[in-house]
């Protein structure tokens, strides 16, 4: 496989964020134009030591990872969970990730290309039952074999069928484990999806739930009810975590001003953003960002 040094859309949107090093495996467009790429660990981690495991950074496409055995912590956007057996993650394309250096890990490290992946509301980190992981290795099995046929007849669409079973297996081992874990079948889930969607276009110019439910051709009151059916928060509390969180990556990874973020996430008024980070925060984003300098 090829690897090239890539400055992601992301990046380019803000060239301050210099402090973070983002390596892009051609995972869309490698030669054989698969879309899919597999790995084992702990080969993955060895392989990648001090390249892109351990420090921070993101890459354009899914990244779905199983650890059947091990430990450590996997940190997704200023969030820390622990590592453990039968625990797989999905990181999207766009959050920022690391690995801490415990790496006595066993499993699977799956790479997708956006264009394969259908979306499901999930939480980053889920878990399977042991006797769901022998179904879940037969169809890694399947994969890392039609991997090996690439020019083979509908060798894309059949990749995508057997990544797409890979999810659904997974999230219905882990649905079971867990209610809370939905597989977007009904309308309201739909909905959800579209909805978060739009939010991660749009939060950087769109700050209320009556600016997205236009965008959706429904009322406030309607996308609320769908939010509610999927979501144990609100729909403008998921507008606010999402202006939150790029304002934390801006704070942590940047050289811009508290002024500058503010400008580049839509507030006019530079005093209101303090008082917006701080109501959610609970400290102002200059304190944020000086807590993480003392780490």
């Amino acid at each position: 496989m090829f690897h090239f040094y890539y400055i992601s859309p992301y990046i380019c949107a803000m060239e301050e964020l210099k402090k973070i090093y983002c390596r892009y495996e051609m995972v869309c467009d490698n030669p054989a134009g698969a879309g899919v790429e597999l790995y084992h660990m702990p080969e993955f981690f060895a392989e990648r030591q001090g390249m892109e495991t351990d420090s921070m950074h993101l890459h354009g496409f899914y990244e779905i990872i199983w650890f059947q055995q091990g430990s450590g912590v996997h940190h997704i956007d200023f969030k820390s969970y622990t590592i453990s057996a039968g625990s797989i993650f999905i990181v999207s394309p766009g959050q920022i990730h690391s690995f801490d250096q415990t790496h006595d890990q066993q499993g699977i490290v799956l790479k997708v290309c956006t264009e394969l992946f259908d979306d499901f509301i999930t939480s980053p980190q889920l878990r399977i039952s042991e006797s769901d992981a022998a179904q879940l290795d037969r169809v890694v099995e399947a994969i890392e074999k039609e991997l090996q046929m690439a020019g083979s007849y509908e060798h894309k669409e059949a990749l995508k069928a057997l990544v797409k079973l890979f999810v659904i297996k997974i999230l219905r081992s882990a649905s079971e484990l867990d209610k809370h874990c939905a597989v977007p079948l009904k309308i309201s889930q739909k909905a959800f999806l579209e909805y978060r969607k739009l939010i991660e276009e749009n939060f950087c110019r769109l700050h209320t739930v009556k600016d997205y439910a236009a965008l959706m051709n429904m009322t406030s009151k309607t996308l609320t009810l769908h939010v509610k059916d999927c979501s144990s928060y609100s729909p403008l509390e998921l507008i606010n975590h999402r202006i939150i969180l790029e304002a934390k990556r801006l704070l942590r990874y940047s050289v811009l001003s508290v002024k500058e973020i503010a400008f580049r996430l839509g507030f006019e008024d530079p005093s209101y953003f303090a008082k917006f980070f701080k109501r959610i925060v609970k400290i102002s984003p200059a304190d944020f960002r000086e807590s993480l300098t003392e780490q």
